[in-house]
């Protein structure tokens, strides 16, 4: 490793917080400090609102960010940011809060200022600067103005007491340059550069698509103090970031990291929940610092929960850094719009193919259905749908995964694929960013196409490096979209207007990892009183919570077959990042405990896979099987005929009666 944490600096010991005459620079050099975690979202989950931009709390009310910053420090932080991120004249003009820039950046580092004075030990201030504007407005910036807003407000930090500034977020190296070249133009104070990741084709690259390394050079060249990165990725991903910069920064300059506290969903009432879990964030804290990392703190999601558990896990000395492999894939169970999954479709008739058959046969034998995931083109669905029609699969779900590069939409896949391999093909429709009208053109154009088995879901807006959720249009959610599909099969349009019937086979998803089982279970009785006739859960690795979730349907009369969606594990990095970072999903103890011995095997993921489709099967549970298996067509294959025969032998002689 090259960089801050080499050579002549110090052993990298967590620094107990004891008050020094130096300054945030001496500090970093004498070991690791630890930063607060998310302003934000923690004033959100308050309950607090402002009408316009979130920093202009600092004026309407101080008391609150205070206490918010109290909270850190109490948990441990060394360093608090002020609640500024946004709080530049370009992002404040929309709220008509020009005017008050210099006071709501003033005001916000003073208030940190006497949170971090009153602490008893030396707690540093952290002026937070973000992007000049947001990358959700459209068109370029003007370079004049952008430098002029990063002066403005650097310049107000530092009159108020600000002991560093913290530039976060960024997407661009060469935007995070030029707004540290302007900070200097204002302030004499150490500066912080961080960047934001994402992972694209398993590799971490800024929405720009640079390197950790790209970034690492140019922006260190302007000598920051730290290089590092911050928001979208969680504990686990932003490991791999950390490991790279350490690599690549100038000598000198140290690296830093603050990832959110795991994946943002958007739950029923639209409001937005970040898997969390802060003995994990602690132990990967412990990770960073091994790695390379002098600052570590937390982003969106995160809590003073978590840097207590930093905090703890820190003062427990240096952990060796374990090279732990990658994922090869990560679920995406959470933002962007949900993954344009798919389920099951037609051959021949419309509304009755393999799908439609089962259903009318009322599912006297297990269903199986192959996922296909992985290269967006329709060649390499094509050809992954072929190898996976060789394992036995009666119906074929087109899935697609996240991406921000441009896609072919998962309907045309989907009409593709049907029409390629001559299968019945499955595809998820979801209600985000999408008006009623819309969703019921896109209905009839399934119909057009001759996709006909559709799974409804209200669907999540993508992750963004500017704020955890991109807001959205819910014009109608999942029970909505189900009405509106239905209504088609009948023959009757949003307005009540005749029209040749669209015969729909629709199924919803049911969550048995949700937080708030009774609030799922009410939400899926609520579609299936709209019209949905199977349903399809997410990935799961226990059965108790599906047990619960079917026992309390059943109870208020809900009695739909249900297909249980299996992935096996590809190894030990893929469990613990569904187990920790991934909202609603469970994954038992035992089973972390079996992958963590596996390492990067996948066999016993696979056997872990089987032993759950044998009991689910075997107790009558569900009626089918979607296997979700992303990689090679190999793989997918071996599971499809693996998983498949053992739903196929498990078939209970009690389930065959109640058929």
């Amino acid at each position: 490793m090259t960089g801050f944490g080499s050579g002549e600096r110090s052993d990298g010991g967590f620094i107990s917080g004891e008050r020094s005459d130096g300054g945030f620079t001496e500090a970093l050099w004498r070991g690791t400090l630890l930063c607060d975690g998310a302003m934000g979202t923690l004033a959100q989950a308050t309950g607090a609102r402002a009408d316009g931009a979130g920093s202009e709390l600092v004026l309407l009310a101080p008391e609150l960010v205070s206490a918010l910053h109290r909270r850190y420090t109490d948990a441990g932080a060394q360093v608090i940011q002020t609640h500024t991120y946004g709080a530049g004249r370009l992002r404040l003009a929309p709220h008509g809060l020009t005017r008050q820039v210099r006071e709501i950046n003033l005001t916000a580092a003073r208030l940190a200022r006497a949170v971090a004075d009153d602490a008893g030990r030396r707690v540093f201030v952290a002026g937070s600067i973000s992007p000049a504007t947001s990358p959700r407005v459209p068109g370029p910036a003007d370079p004049v103005a952008v430098r002029a807003a990063v002066r403005e407000q650097a310049a107000a930090l530092t009159e108020g007491g600000a002991d560093l500034l913290i530039l976060e977020t960024f997407a661009h190296a060469e935007e995070l340059a030029d707004a540290l070249s302007a900070a200097r133009e204002a302030t004499d104070l150490p500066i912080v550069a961080q960047a934001t990741f994402v992972f694209e084709d398993g590799e971490p690259v800024t929405t720009h698509g640079e390197s950790p390394e790209e970034v690492a050079a140019v922006v260190g060249a302007l000598g920051p103090v730290a290089i590092g990165s911050n928001c979208t990725l969680g504990p686990q991903g932003l490991l791999t970031v950390v490991r790279r910069m350490a690599a690549a920064v100038p000598p000198g300059v140290a690296v830093t990291a603050q990832p959110n506290a795991g994946l943002p969903h958007v739950v029923s009432d639209r409001s937005v929940r970040f898997a969390s879990d802060a003995a994990h964030f602690g132990r990967y804290a412990a990770r960073y610092v091994a790695a390379g990392a002098r600052l570590v703190g937390g982003c969106c999601g995160t809590t003073p929960a978590h840097v207590a558990a930093a905090a703890t896990a820190l003062a427990e000395g240096p952990v060796p850094d374990e090279p732990v492999v990658p994922p090869r894939r990560v679920l995406h169970l959470a933002p962007g719009p949900t993954p344009d999954t798919t389920a099951p479709g037609r051959a021949g008739e419309p509304g009755r193919g393999a799908f439609g058959r089962w259903l009318e046969a009322r599912h006297r034998r297990p269903l199986v259905v192959a996922e296909l995931t992985g290269p967006e083109g329709l060649d390499a669905h094509v050809a992954r749908g072929r190898a996976a029609l060789a394992a036995g699969p009666e119906v074929l779900w087109a899935g697609r995964e996240r991406s921000r590069r441009p896609r072919t939409t998962a309907a045309a896949v989907a009409a593709g694929l049907q029409e390629a391999v001559d299968a019945d093909v499955a595809l998820t429709v979801t209600s985000w960013n999408a008006s009623r009208m819309a969703l019921q053109a896109d209905l009839l154009g399934l119909d057009a196409l001759g996709v006909h088995t559709i799974v409804c879901e209200t669907g999540n807006p993508p992750v963004h490096a500017d704020r955890p959720v991109r807001d959205g249009v819910w014009e109608v959610d999942a029970v909505g979209l189900v009405g509106l599909a239905a209504g088609l099969t009948g023959g009757v349009d949003a307005d009540g207007l005749r029209l040749p019937a669209a015969p729909f086979r629709v199924g919803v998803r049911v969550t048995p990892g949700s937080d708030d089982l009774d609030r799922e279970m009410a939400r899926v009785r609520e579609k299936v009183e709209a019209g949905a006739e199977f349903l399809v859960t997410r990935p799961v690795f226990e059965l108790d919570r599906v047990r619960r979730v079917l026992a309390g349907l059943a109870a208020v009369g809900v009695r739909v077959p249900v297909l249980l969606t299996v992935a096996p594990l590809s190894g030990f990095a893929e469990a613990e990042h569904l187990g920790h970072e991934v909202p609603d999903v469970v994954v038992p103890d035992g089973v972390l405990a079996r992958m963590r011995a596996a390492g990067d095997d996948p066999g016993p993921g696979l056997e872990l896979a089987a032993d759950l489709v044998a009991e689910a099967v075997g107790e009558g549970l569900v009626a089918g099987i979607v296997v979700r298996r992303p990689g090679p067509a190999e793989a997918l294959a071996e599971a499809v005929t693996r998983l498949g025969e053992t739903a196929r032998a498990a078939r209970s002689p009690a389930a065959r009666g109640r058929a």
